[in-house]
């Protein structure tokens, strides 16, 4: 089955000496790859992936001056590649360019490209850790559009959590990663457009049933 893995870029600048994780063992990702990432989704496809499943990375970028989003895009390229190599999928990549700009003419562009991207019966992997606080409410939009009329299997929604921690060099580092499986956000936002009750009370009871799956 065809994966395609939506993955937000970040804008400042990133290193693997410096930015480099371990996720294993960490939140509720239930992940146990011991490697260390720049881009939490990759301790996830580290597992998921299998020999000879074709892939299709879609990297969002947000374009600024500094052009960081571009360096790091290739260095989710080579992170991916690197981790691929012992496991023998078929990964392609492409690319989403936007600009800085939250208006709702590039919230539409945004949207359109990412739907342009979705295949029939793709499950579907997403990385909201980085990029525009904006992004992560129209990649909802995107996998909503993508299970309802493309018949799209949401796998995994992840973020990436780090403190970071400041150094007697007066530098901050990135320290005690956390893994998070935040795909229940998306199937709550679904529960509340479809939910449907006589009163407040009510729908307040229906809310309690999701949590107490």
């Amino acid at each position: 089955m065809k994966k395609i893995v939506f993955v937000d870029i970040p804008m400042k600048e990133m290193s693997s000496g410096r930015d480099g994780q371990c996720y294993a063992g960490t939140g509720n990702a239930g992940c146990s790859y011991s490697g260390k990432v720049i881009f939490p989704i990759n301790a996830v496809l580290a597992e998921k992936l299998k020999a000879g499943d074709d892939v299709k990375v879609v990297m969002l970028k947000t374009v600024t001056e500094k052009g960081n989003s571009g360096i790091n895009a290739g260095l989710f390229q080579q992170e991916l590649d690197g981790i691929n190599s012992a496991i023998g999928a078929k990964i392609s990549y492409e690319t989403i360019d936007s600009e800085f700009i939250e208006t709702k003419k590039n919230h539409e562009k945004r949207l359109r490209s990412m739907l342009s991207k979705i295949e029939e019966g793709a499950e579907l992997f997403v990385d909201i850790t980085f990029g525009p606080k904006p992004l992560p409410m129209v990649m909802m939009c995107v996998l909503n559009f993508a299970e309802k009329f493309f018949d799209a299997d949401v796998r995994k929604v992840v973020y990436g959590k780090v403190d970071f921690v400041k150094h007697d060099d007066g530098k901050t580092y990135p320290e005690n990663p956390e893994l998070y499986d935040v795909t229940s956000l998306y199937y709550l936002n679904n529960l509340m457009g479809a939910m449907e009750a006589p009163s407040g009370e009510e729908a307040l009871k229906s809310l309690d049933a999701f949590f107490a799956l």
